[in-house]
């Protein structure tokens, strides 16, 4: 069975981006221009464009066009390089990244707010939906370029009247505050999912339609309970996450 005419024509502009005939950043005929070209109806060629972008591979400028999305430039998240207990450390670099001198992120926005728990924090946490938690929020770019949304949720109970609570970098990190507060971090579990952005999340990495998130959702643990639950909010293609175990040798580690 023949694709439909629209998707023939997205393939058509997929093979000209992909042959560098159109190169990035590069303005697409106008929809006149396609309807022309291809001999169709203006909303076939709509049709084509809105798979185009949903694929990530287009842009449409209000005013200005559609345009070739330029390539983006990955950069490498590290999962863990761990050997032994995890020590305490900042939520911020629990992720490092591994690039270029260049590659160092920086913290654009910070806020602590105090929500009620959605279902799956509730469930992580092993609180009630709709409890308390304390959340801190922060934004981190590289360069010009959004990198990554960092949400760390507390237990009400654990960060009530503590600095976890109040606004402002903590020194320490969160994990030797929750260790002074005799709940010392044992361990920690990392989910990694992929799922369509939030209106947060797509105002703040400035996505196009199509563009996914991925999503690590590290939740740690006491001996005895869980007491951070920290979500790793990444645009989908401009990250690569890496997990390495055992001595590997330094020439073969993610770098």
């Amino acid at each position: 069975m023949a694709d439909a005419k629209y998707q023939q024509i997205a393939t058509r502009l997929r093979e000209q981006i992909d042959s560098g005939a159109l190169k990035p950043g590069q303005r697409l005929p106008s929809e006149p221009d396609l309807v022309q070209q291809f001999a169709a109806s203006r909303n076939t060629v709509r049709l084509a464009l809105a798979l185009l972008t949903n694929q990530g591979l287009v842009v449409t400028r209000q005013g200005l066009g559609t345009f070739v999305q330029e390539p983006a430039r990955p950069f490498t998240a590290l999962l863990s390089r761990v050997k032994g207990v995890p020590s305490g450390q900042h939520s911020t670099s629990a992720l490092p990244v591994l690039g270029s001198a260049d590659s160092e992120p920086e913290t654009v926005r910070f806020m602590v707010e105090r929500v009620t728990a959605s279902a799956s924090v509730a469930e992580k946490l092993e609180i009630r939906r709709g409890d308390p938690v304390i959340i801190r929020r922060s934004q981190q770019q590289i360069g010009d370029v959004p990198w990554l949304m960092i949400n760390s949720y507390f237990p009400m109970d654990l960060a009530s009247g503590t600095v976890l609570e109040q606004a402002g970098y903590i020194e320490e990190g969160s994990i030797k505050v929750l260790a002074d507060l005799g709940h010392p971090q044992v361990g920690f579990v990392d989910e990694i999912r992929a799922r369509m952005p939030d209106a947060r999340e797509y105002d703040f990495f400035r996505l196009s339609s199509g563009t996914p998130v991925i999503v690590v959702n590290r939740t740690t643990y006491s001996e005895d309970r869980p007491i951070q639950l920290t979500r790793y909010i990444y645009r989908g293609d401009r990250v690569r996450l890496a997990h390495e175990v055992g001595a590997i040798p330094a020439r073969y580690r993610s770098a």
